[in-house]
């Protein structure tokens, strides 16, 4: 629930405006409440603060390493001109806008909000997979993996070429209530130039974030697939330019675990092709986030979501889940021709 005087409820909007449906009831409500502040008000509020933390921390992206003074329940971002206060006992998070220092803070309201859902969300969704995620005859396929390994071309591939539906960018959380279902964590779209210069209508996305406001440079994309050429962009300019609608949650059909492979001569190499009910710990090790996401550090002090061990609950819950897993090596240009192949049974 936000209060706010400002603009800030419009950055949730637009985040909501890209699902079908409407959101699920919530387990609890967080009370947001925006308020506006001199600067000198912000500084002298913190200046018994001698520690240091991070509200957002990024490898690819250094304007998201967000950091500064904290204390028990609170961090101040001297370069945004904001100061979080969060209440645990009252469920109630107040942030301080500096005036004249609001470039970012719908942005960063909607992120201080997500993270703290992130850590209270309901044991339900204990375990979250490091996935994007598409939805085909009315089923989910994750693609899975770590950073690098090919989780965004897959993902925009079959949206825009395969005829799939979007429902996760980065991540999802596995419902454990049915055992079947896997749900949509809203992430931003984050791609290697090289991959939108490869889809037109990516570039339109990008252009569009930058809304006329970002020297020209920031226009021209490299031919590279390097993660330190990627960009990020709200998830919201997805929709807003493409129409295209995410789905919240579907039954699982299938895995995809890619390794992206620049030259590959098969443009895409199906390796191998199992069942869930046969995977090992080391399969997910690298997809599994553990009791926390490490991008949205607990600057609030909120303990860890219930769940002893998620890796071990992930496991279970997609052994149990017994779906088709695929092992494939995949050039991020030669192979996607061949890519909606692997989604025919």
């Amino acid at each position: 629930m936000l209060v706010s005087t400002g603009g800030e409820s419009r950055y949730f909007e637009r985040m909501d405006d890209i699902y079908e449906g409407a959101c699920a009831a919530a387990a609890s409500t967080i009370h947001v409440h925006v308020h506006e502040a001199a600067a000198a008000e912000l500084v002298d509020a913190v200046t018994d603060w001698d520690q240091w933390g991070y509200f957002h921390q990024s490898r690819n992206y250094a304007n998201w390493n967000l950091a500064g003074p904290v204390e028990p329940g609170g961090i101040f971002l001297p370069k945004e001109g904001m100061l979080f206060r969060f209440s645990a006992s009252e469920s109630r998070l107040d942030i301080y806008v500096e005036q004249g220092m609001a470039r970012r803070a719908d942005e960063l309201v909607f992120h201080a909000a997500r993270n703290l859902a992130l850590w209270r969300r309901s044991p339900r969704f204990a375990s979250m997979l490091h996935a994007s995620a598409v939805v085909i005859k009315g089923a989910a396929w994750l693609f899975l993996g770590n950073k690098g390994a090919g989780k965004s071309t897959l993902f925009i591939d079959s949206v825009l070429r395969q005829g799939a539906k979007p429902l996760a960018n980065d991540r999802v959380l596995l419902d454990s209530n049915d055992g079947r279902s896997v749900w949509s964590w809203p992430s931003y779209l984050s791609y290697c130039e090289g991959t939108v210069l490869d889809y037109p209508e990516l570039c339109h996305v990008f252009d569009a974030a930058l809304a006329g406001a970002a020297p020209p440079d920031l226009r021209l994309f490299r031919r590279s697939y390097e993660q330190s050429h990627k960009r990020i962009v709200p998830p919201f300019h997805f929709h807003e330019v493409l129409g295209r609608r995410y789905s919240r949650s579907a039954p699982l059909a299938g895995i995809v675990c890619a390794r992206l492979e620049a030259g590959h001569a098969g443009g895409v190499t199906l390796l191998a092709k199992r069942r869930t009910s046969n995977l090992t710990a080391s399969d997910l090790a690298d997809a599994v986030f553990g009791a926390s996401d490490p991008d949205f550090p607990a600057w609030h002090g909120e303990p860890a979501p219930i769940g002893a061990n998620p890796l071990s609950e992930a496991l279970a819950w997609l052994r149990k889940a017994n779906v088709p897993l695929l092992e494939v090596v995949v050039d991020p240009v030669l192979g996607r021709p061949a890519l909606g192949q692997l989604f025919v049974d």
